[in-house]
């Protein structure tokens, strides 16, 4: 094989691989978002159980 013929090979190749990476980010990005929307929602949920404001509260009655 000639030198310039594997060199456009690799070039070639560079760029399909680049392609498919920002293809494959591209289709990932929304749940990406979505695992962050989570991880926040749960990080509230937490801190709000941890100072004591919850929905669920005991009441005794004495």
């Amino acid at each position: 094989m000639k030198y310039k013929d594997r060199i456009s090979e690799r070039e070639y190749q560079d760029r399909l691989e680049s392609l498919m990476k920002n293809v494959l980010n591209m289709n990932l990005q929304p749940l990406r978002s979505l695992d962050t929307a989570t991880k926040k929602r749960r990080a509230q949920k937490k801190k709000a159980t941890d100072s004591g404001f919850t929905k669920s509260t005991k009441v005794t009655s004495g």
